[in-house]
């Protein structure tokens, strides 16, 4: 079964750099995706990101697994996989300077376990729902005001 996949782009009042800066710190991950929780964070001799653990409810139940990354473009895209008992997927950030800056936010998941299958139309909506409502949250913080 191929992956679901959610997009979002927003406007961000901050610049390419502060926004990459940002994306280093593995809390700011909890705000850019449908993210509970995100600790044990590890980052390569530069101080980029390489991966953490999480967890996100959905359909009730807690879910935690561990993200890598897998692709980078210093100051422009970070991607990392994401892997759980029941779920597996990617999520990927890429930044753009537009007059401000506009992040784009990409979330695919695809079911591996039992249960996240025999619920998979559940959990797929509240991932696609809260992808858009934390993106644009995240963005907000950014905004002046």
């Amino acid at each position: 079964m191929p992956p679901d996949s959610f997009s979002h782009t927003v406007a961000v009042a901050a610049t390419p750099d502060d926004l990459w800066l940002a994306l280093q710190d593995a809390d700011t991950w909890e705000g850019i995706g449908p993210l509970d929780a995100v600790w044990d964070s590890s980052h390569d001799t530069e101080g980029t990101l390489t991966g953490y653990r999480w967890s996100v409810t959905a359909a009730g139940k807690r879910w935690e697994g561990t993200a890598s990354r897998t692709a980078l473009e210093p100051g422009r895209s970070l991607r990392l996989a994401l892997d759980s008992s029941e779920i597996t997927g990617a999520i990927e950030v890429s930044i753009e300077a537009a007059g401000s800056s506009r992040l784009t936010v990409t979330l695919e998941a695809s079911p591996k376990g039992v249960l996240a299958t025999m619920f998979w139309g559940i959990v797929r909506d509240a991932l696609r729902s809260g992808l858009e409502t934390h993106v644009d949250a995240f963005a907000q913080t950014y905004s002046p005001g």
